[in-house]
Parts: structure tokens; C-alpha cells; sequence
């Protein structure tokens, strides 16, 4: 068994308990449906490479990022450096996150607009549901632990709770499955999920398979000011960036230095 296939497992493990802590029916009567939703395609809809930063606590093949940095001053640092969006990693096992950070980041005096991305193994409804419930504006839908129908009903639903989808992506027959669904943001992770290398190419394989109306954003394995030019002169919309900036001895610096030329 892989690590995507232990994370998923865990997921559908922790699904059982949530259900039986509070129905799915219950969660829908608790959600504020008219509540303020950011919008994350316009927000990253951009004449330059728009900057999604995530908020990742630990990673199954890296270990413990936040080394001596909390939630908090992290989320005040992408916020005054005014990144497109934030995007929160939510599972607990083997990331360590919280939904409640949604929660959590919106309180900030700082916050105003940003628009946040919930980033989890979504495999459920009910999942989706949760995310409206706790303030997220937008959620990841990874195409390779979905099948078609789930993916398309996945995409539907959310659109009718106003929440937005990255539809994310690693390979050909994913971007195939995903370009079915009426999602209008597909991310290209070039981390394969099933062994976690990473390899910038695979963005810049098939990006250009993507029709211009979608908007492309690139995942994982990007550092430096000079992926960001690769990436932008290949046609992506965005970076989803968190290892680089959450590592680095000054997050706020860091972002500066990724989104100025």
C-alpha cells in the first residue's frame, strides 16, 4: 500500500467517525449559505503569475515544516504580503492540519478578501459540505482518487454551495478526467502522489493540453524566482507555493522575492 492509499484510507476512517458525531443532514441545516465567498479563479485571473500560499504543517515525505513558526504569524506574513490566496492543508494524520485554521485565519484582523483553499483528500460529500460550513471559498479535488462521475458530481455540487474547484492533476489520462468535469482551474501537481518525486516538467508537459478558458496552476517543487519566469512563460495562471516559503528563515521575504521580477 502507498501513502496516497494509506491518507485516503484514513480519510474514509475518520469519515465514519465525523458521520456519527454529526449527520450529514445536520451539518447542512448548520451552514451559513449566504455567508461572503471569495472568489479564488478571479483572484488568480491575472496579467502576471498569481501566488497561491499554502499553510502546510508537516509532510509525509519532508517531515515537520513549521519548525519554530505558528499558524498565526505565517498566515499575518502571506497576508500583508498580499499573496492571491491561501491555501490551508486540513488533514490531520499525516499533515497535521485542522479545519479549524480556516476558521482560524479569517478571525485575523488582517484578513479581508483572500480567497482560501481548502487542501485535503476529498472523497466524500460530505467533505464538501464541511468545507462551507467552516469558511473555505474553494476546495481541491484530486482527480486520481476520484472517478469520473464522482469527480463531475463533486464539481456540480460544490458550484451550487458557491464554492469554487481546483481540480488537481499529474498526468494525461488525470487532465483527460478532469477537463470532463466543469471545473475552471486545474492545478498540475509535479509531485506524484504515489511516491512523492517531484519534477517540474510535468507542468511543463501539459499545460499547454489545457484549453485557454481554464485557468492553470502549478504545484509542488517550485523555490526560486526563476521557476516562477519558466513557469509563467509556459502559460500558467498560478503557483501553489508552501515548502519554500514556510522553510525559509523569513516567509515575507521569501514571497517577495518569488513575486517580484
Amino acid at each position: 500500500m502507498n501513502i496516497l492509499e494509506k491518507i485516503v484510507n484514513e480519510i474514509k476512517n475518520d469519515l465514519i467517525e465525523k458521520k456519527n458525531l454529526l449527520s450529514i443532514e445536520s451539518l447542512k441545516k448548520n451552514i451559513d449559505y449566504d455567508s461572503n465567498s471569495f472568489s479564488l479563479y478571479d483572484s488568480l485571473n491575472n496579467d502576471y503569475l498569481s501566488l497561491i500560499a499554502e499553510i502546510k504543517d508537516t509532510s509525509p515525505s519532508k517531515g515537520k515544516l513549521m519548525n519554530g513558526k505558528n499558524f498565526i504569524n505565517l498566515a499575518k506574513n502571506y497576508l500583508d504580503a498580499n499573496v492571491n490566496a491561501i491555501s490551508i492543508v486540513t488533514e490531520r494524520n499525516f499533515f497535521k492540519g485542522s479545519l479549524d485554521n480556516i476558521i482560524n485565519l479569517k478571525k485575523l484582523n488582517e484578513y479581508d478578501s483572500t480567497p482560501v483553499l481548502r487542501k485535503d483528500f476529498i472523497i466524500d460529500q460530505y467533505q464538501i459540505f464541511e468545507s462551507k460550513f467552516y469558511g473555505a471559498d474553494a476546495i481541491l479535488l484530486i482527480a486520481s482518487i476520484l472517478s469520473q462521475k464522482q469527480l463531475t458530481d463533486f464539481v456540480l455540487l460544490a458550484k451550487t454551495i458557491n464554492l469554487e474547484c481546483l481540480v488537481e492533476v499529474h498526468n494525461l489520462s488525470e487532465l483527460e478526467k478532469a477537463l470532463l468535469s466543469d471545473t475552471r482551474i486545474i492545478g498540475i501537481n509535479n509531485r506524484n502522489l504515489n511516491d512523492f518525486s517531484v519534477d517540474i516538467n510535468t507542468t511543463l508537459n501539459l499545460v499547454k493540453k489545457i484549453p485557454d478558458h481554464i485557468l492553470k496552476v502549478s504545484e509542488s517543487g517550485i523555490f526560486t524566482r526563476e521557476h516562477i519566469s519558466v513557469l509563467e512563460n509556459a502559460g500558467c495562471n498560478a503557483a501553489l507555493i508552501g515548502e519554500a516559503i514556510i522553510t525559509s528563515d523569513d516567509p515575507y521575504k521569501k514571497i517577495i522575492e518569488l513575486t517580484n521580477d
